[in-house]
């Protein structure tokens, strides 16, 4: 490729069928690339992605989903590998709608379908050295802001600059290199924080919109399984973290949500207080800067706007219980 030396960069592939995994091999050194890792192991891929810190990952995920999406999730979430910015492209035979679904959910920069070109995929990694996408950070994702209209959907969701090491390798871009690590351990730090925000959010706002829609003809409706992962993983992180009276405070979170899914520990009251838990874990965690206005305005405005897509939906469940409670009486 013009403008970039591909020999300098490190590439890890994944493949468990061999013909594949030579094509793609080469390929790669078709364009120039020659620190090429091949392996059809996923124990091994794992390991490498854990250990090394290559600057581009290529993993088939055909009858590998179960294995290969989860890892570059964790990989994206911080909990494996050095760098979680790492440019990924995921490579797939299957044009089933769920898996590339699920493929783009992992946080992947791009899924291309085989039998794939040259060309091709010299085109899809041009474009992830010269214009790779920003990445949007949320309580369920990390990775590439693939939203064709950032005002739709989450507005309050802002992009960051993902560090990016292939970019800066292949195109001699010393200084970045000489600040590489310092780069990443910046981005991560943001990461991390707007992980704990988005967390902690998530789980306000479930608690307010059950609380607010409740009535007293009718128990409070929330996901506790979805309050209870959060929870946790609020707690790891910040245990990963070193902040130990937020990790002290997300602890009672994690009680209080596990006694919520009994009968005896179902109450508005401890629906409150998880509320209150997960914004002070939150707060102890970012000290002055916690839940501030701006935060809670955007509660505020995530509760309203759920609250409205809801309604529609509820009010039609409502209607189809009235009816079929009618026609039981008229049948009695």
């Amino acid at each position: 490729m013009i403008g970039m030396d591909l020999s300098r960069a490190s590439v890890v592939v994944f493949d468990p069928v061999h013909i594949n995994l030579r094509t793609t091999r080469y390929a790669l050194h078709e364009l120039g690339f020659r620190d090429i890792v091949c392996m059809s192991s996923i124990k091994e891929f794992k390991r490498r992605v854990m250990d090394d810190a290559p600057q581009l990952i290529i993993a088939e995920i055909a009858n590998n989903e179960q294995e290969i999406l989860p890892c570059i999730k964790g990989l994206r979430m911080g909990e494996m590998g050095h760098n979680p910015f790492v440019v990924t492209l995921l490579t797939c035979w299957s044009r089933d709608s769920g898996l590339l679904k699920q493929a783009i959910a992992s946080g992947a920069d791009d899924i291309i379908i085989r039998p794939f070109s040259t060309s091709f995929i010299e085109e899809r990694i041009r474009t992830l050295v010269k214009a790779r996408k920003p990445f949007i950070v949320t309580s369920d994702y990390i990775g590439p802001d693939r939203r064709t209209d950032p005002s739709r959907g989450n507005g309050n969701v802002k992009p960051i600059e993902a560090p990016n090491t292939l970019k800066a390798i292949v195109e001699e871009d010393y200084d970045a290199l000489e600040y590489a690590n310092a780069w990443i351990k910046e981005a991560r730090s943001a990461v991390d924080n707007e992980r704990l925000r988005r967390l902690s959010m998530r789980i306000v706002v479930g608690v307010e919109i059950a609380m607010r829609e409740s009535r007293a003809d009718r128990p409070v409706q929330i996901d506790i399984g979805d309050l209870e992962r959060s929870a946790v993983e609020l707690r790891q992180r910040l245990a990963r973290l070193g902040a130990k009276d937020a990790s002290r405070v997300a602890q009672a979170l994690c009680e209080v949500t596990a006694a919520l899914k009994t009968s005896e520990g179902f109450s508005i009251e401890n629906l409150a207080l998880a509320k209150e838990l997960a914004m002070g874990a939150y707060a102890a965690y970012a000290g002055e800067e916690g839940m501030d206005v701006t935060s809670r305005g955007e509660i505020e405005r995530t509760v309203e706007s759920l609250r409205a897509r809801i309604a529609p939906r509820m009010a039609s469940i409502r209607d189809a219980v009235a009816k079929s409670e009618t026609g039981s009486e008229d049948a009695a």
